[in-house]
């Protein structure tokens, strides 16, 4: 049975074994500042939470992320047919991006909103930061595409915006990883 901590300076909950020296929400090290919790969340909420919304929402535009930074470059050093394929499949992924980055960030003020019953914690805005600003580059890689498509430079803008969207996400997955366990009660 997984025992939890709670953050006598902020409320954070995370399980024990996460615990590094320090609260990962509000900052204050010291484990004098944690004792120990005993879970107490409503039996909806538990529901709603055991359901993962966010975490399998934001598979999909890590993966759709990679897909343009990878296949664009890929298909430079492969002749046709592989390279048209290669390019309708990051087409299809240049395109679908931003609907589903608007879905994780859409899911994850819904999560944060069960976890901490509001999304203004330091970590939170945090996320809401890089979400936005890998909103931002998704919504400029369509519009290079829109513009150039793979033709000169543009492939290379794509990439490289593809790289800056590809340490969001992995900024936000870190991030969201060390989350995972927290709530607040009640």
């Amino acid at each position: 049975m997984e025992e939890y901590i709670i953050c006598k300076a902020c409320g954070y909950i995370m399980a024990k074994s996460h615990f590094a020296g320090r609260c990962p929400a509000c900052g204050i090290p010291g484990e004098a500042l944690f004792e120990p919790y005993t879970k107490t969340i409503s039996p909806m909420r538990r529901f709603l939470l055991d359901q993962h919304i966010h975490p399998i929402a934001v598979h999909f535009p890590q993966v759709l992320i990679l897909i343009t930074l990878f296949l664009p470059l890929l298909a430079l050093v492969t002749s046709d047919p592989l390279r048209e394929q290669l390019q309708i499949v990051a087409r299809l992924a240049i395109f679908v991006l931003p609907l589903t980055i608007f879905g994780g960030i859409a899911t994850g003020l819904f999560d944060g909103k069960l976890r901490f019953k509001r999304v203004t914690t330091p970590l939170l805005i945090r996320k809401i930061i890089v979400s936005v600003i890998l909103q931002i580059l998704s919504l400029i890689i369509l519009g290079v595409y829109l513009n150039n498509g793979f033709s000169g430079n543009a492939v290379w803008i794509i990439v490289g915006l593809s790289a800056a969207g590809t340490a969001c996400s992995v900024f936000l997955g870190r991030t969201g990883s060390s989350m995972f366990s927290s709530f607040l009660p009640g």
